[in-house]
């Protein structure tokens, strides 16, 4: 839970992949955050760090189509008959916990290098800066999500745990309590 942004894309030429990685690493560099690069036999490209915020990765496949290495981790997940094939070429990454201006920071760098270096490039942003350069509208959007995990921590704290339970029946409970506080009906 937590305000993240969602991309992919394709990399214009794959000659392009060494200067987007030096360019990357030189930028973070003037920031502060930390880089990390792959170059391995499935991806290859750079990850940066903003502080308190999940890595932000410019990793591609040998077609060029980005391609996150939390996704080739756990791709058994995108083989199942009920999940979107195209989702594994999407990268999430939370900037909730690193605050608005991390947040401007990282969609601003994505916006000066999807243009330069990219094609085909798509991003949603739940802070919804992407789409409308709106400094308001993020805050809006970071208070919202800031009240709901603020409730979701309170309720959290009224929720009775007996050593010995199974995650189905905390869930359960979980669940109760969330209806009885915030709303909701029983299906």
């Amino acid at each position: 839970m937590g305000l993240s942004i969602h991309y992919s894309g394709n990399i214009l030429n794959k000659d392009l992949l060494d200067p987007l990685i030096e360019e990357v690493t030189d930028i973070c560099k003037t920031l502060n955050w930390r880089t990390n690069t792959f170059d391995n036999d499935e991806i290859k490209g750079v990850s940066f760090y903003p502080e308190k915020c999940e890595p932000v990765f410019l990793t591609f496949n040998h077609e060029g189509r980005t391609l996150s290495p939390v996704n080739i981790m756990v791709k058994d997940i995108f083989e199942r008959d009920d999940v979107d094939k195209e989702l594994y070429y999407t990268t999430s990454t939370k900037t909730q916990y690193a605050g608005i201006n991390a947040h401007i920071a990282i969609i601003k760098l994505l916006k000066h290098l999807s243009k330069k270096y990219m094609k085909d490039f798509t991003l949603f942003d739940e802070g919804y800066y992407w789409e409308t350069d709106d400094e308001k509208v993020l805050l809006q959007q970071f208070e919202k999500y800031n009240f709901a995990i603020d409730n979701f921590c309170e309720a959290l704290k009224d929720l009775p745990f007996v050593p010995g339970e199974t995650a189905e029946s905390i869930a359960e409970k979980l669940e109760r309590l969330l209806r009885e506080k915030f709303g909701g009906r029983e299906e």
